[in-house]
């Protein structure tokens, strides 16, 4: 699902694709086992679950994509700006670096 989640994000330029990116997002986290998930974090890694089971975790990741790099200094590269902030949320199901469980 990540894949198709990628696609979608390719292909946000408005309000209505956005939208159907956000869906999509919601979609795949409300149907991912690894919010209730009894695996080991590098189980549910190899099998491209949200790695941030917490709503804490997933803002902290979007915060820490969103505040480093171009996004922070306000270069889009003629992106559309909602494709910027889709990009953003689907960055959140990742732990940041110093986040990962060790082990």
């Amino acid at each position: 699902m990540a894949d198709d989640l990628r696609e979608l994000i390719a292909q946000v330029t408005d309000e209505k694709s956005f939208l159907r990116f956000l869906k999509a997002l919601t979609e795949e986290s409300g149907a991912d086992p690894a919010h209730d998930c009894s695996r080991t974090y590098r189980q549910c890694s190899q099998l491209d679950h949200f790695e941030t089971r917490l709503t804490k975790d997933f803002l902290l990741s979007v915060e820490d994509w969103a505040s480093g790099g171009d996004f922070a200094d306000g270069v889009h590269h003629g992106e559309p700006m909602l494709r910027r902030v889709a990009t953003m949320l689907y960055v959140g199901r990742y732990f940041r670096s110093e986040d990962r469980p060790r082990g």
